[in-house]
C-alpha cells in the first residue's frame, strides 16, 4: 500500500538532471516547497549516462568530466534546502480536485505543479538484429579504460556515438564507427575530433548480426548503399541510436507531444494548466546549459502562476 503524504507541495519536481537541479534552486531563492523525484541517483545523464565524458559546453566547467558536474549540483541545491528523494519512480500523475497527485511505487506526493525534468534517459533504443542479446553489446560506458586494447565497433552517428568512439580511442581501444548515413549527425566540434582522432568510419554501413555465444566472434555488416556484406572481428559492440523515453506516467493527463517530446510554449508551460517541463524531455536542445536555463525559466513561470507577484502583471 503506498503512503500518501498529508504535506501538499508548491511544485513537484521529477528528474534530477541538470534541469530538474536549476529548478530546485531556482524554487528555493523563490521560496517554494518544493520536492525533487528521482528514479535513479541524482545528477541525471551527467552522472548516470557519461561519468567518464569532460563537459566542454557548460561555462566554467571545461576539465570537468560528468560525474563530477553533476557532484557539484547537487551538493549545491541540497545545501540551499531541497529535498531530493532518489529511487522514486513516477508511475502516474493524476488531478484531483486541483491538486496533482504524483504516484510512485513508494508513495502519493501532491502539489500544485509539477514540473517535468526526466531527461532523455530511458530504455536504450534496439537494433532487433540476431545476436543482439550478447554480454558483450553495450548502450552505454562507465568507464572506457576497461576496454583498453581491445577491438571495439561503435553504431550510431550522433554526439553519443562519436563521443562514446573518441573516449574509447582515447584510452588505447581499436575503433571502428559504423554510420547508416554518409554524414554525422554531431556537432561540428565532434565531427572535426573524431575527423582528426584517426578512428575508421565505415559510412553508409548497418550492423546486421552479431556472431558469437559467451563471447563475440565477429559482425556481420552491410553497406546500404552498394549492397556488399562483410565480416569483421571485434570484441565488444557499443549501439548508440537513441533510447525510449518512458512518457506513460503523463499520458492520462492529456499533455500535448509530438514524437515522445513534450510541447511547451516559451514560459516552458505545457498544454496543461499547471504542469511544466524542461530539459531534453522538450527537446528544444540537449546541452547542459540549456536544460539549465529552462529550468531556471520554468520555475519563474511556476512562481507567477502561483503567486500571481504584481511585477508579472
Amino acid at each position: 500500500m503506498k503512503n500518501e503524504l498529508g504535506d501538499v507541495y508548491d511544485l513537484i519536481i521529477i528528474g534530477c538532471g541538470p534541469a530538474g537541479l536549476s529548478a530546485a534552486l531556482t524554487a528555493c531563492y523563490l521560496k517554494l516547497k518544493h520536492i525533487v523525484l528521482e528514479a535513479n541517483i541524482a545528477g541525471g545523464a551527467p552522472i548516470q549516462a557519461y561519468p567518464w565524458k569532460m563537459v566542454d559546453s557548460f561555462l566554467g566547467f571545461k576539465d570537468a568530466k560528468g560525474s563530477k558536474v553533476a557532484k557539484i549540483m547537487v551538493e549545491h541545491v541540497k545545501k540551499e534546502g531541497s529535498e531530493i528523494k532518489e529511487g522514486e519512480e513516477v508511475k502516474e500523475i493524476r488531478k484531483n480536485k486541483g491538486v496533482f497527485e504524483v504516484l510512485t511505487e513508494k508513495n502519493v506526493y501532491k502539489a500544485r505543479c509539477v514540473l517535468i525534468a526526466t531527461g532523455t534517459i530511458g530504455t536504450p533504443r534496439k537494433l532487433g538484429i540476431k545476436g543482439e542479446a550478447n554480454v558483450h553489446v553495450h548502450y552505454s560506458i562507465r568507464d572506457p579504460s576497461e576496454f583498453k586494447g581491445k577491438t571495439v565497433i561503435v553504431v550510431g552517428g550522433g554526439d553519443s556515438a562519436v563521443e562514446a568512439a573518441l573516449a574509447l580511442k582515447g584510452c588505447g581501444a581499436d575503433v571502428t564507427l559504423i554510420h547508416r548515413r554518409d554524414e554525422l549527425r554531431a556537432s561540428e566540434k565532434n565531427k572535426e575530433e573524431i575527423k582528426r582522432s584517426g578512428i575508421e568510419i565505415l559510412w553508409n554501413t548497418e550492423l546486421k548480426e552479431v556472431i558469437g555465444d559467451d563471447k563475440i566472434e565477429k559482425v556481420l555488416l552491410y553497406n546500404n548503399k552498394s549492397g556488399a556484406v562483410s565480416q569483421k572481428k571485434v570484441s565488444d559492440v557499443f549501439i548508440f541510436i537513441g533510447s525510449v523515453l518512458n512518457t506513460d506516467f503523463i499520458k492520462n493527463l492529456g499533455i500535448k507531444m509530438e514524437e515522445n517530446k513534450v510541447l511547451v510554449d516559451r514560459d516552458m508551460k505545457t498544454s496543461v494548466d499547471g504542469v511544466y517541463a524542461a530539459g531534453d524531455i522538450t527537446g528544444i536542445l540537449k546541452r547542459i546549459p540549456e536544460a539549465i536555463g529552462e529550468g531556471h525559466l520554468a520555475v519563474y513561470s511556476i512562481f507567477k502562476y502561483l503567486r500571481q507577484p504584481y511585477w508579472a502583471k
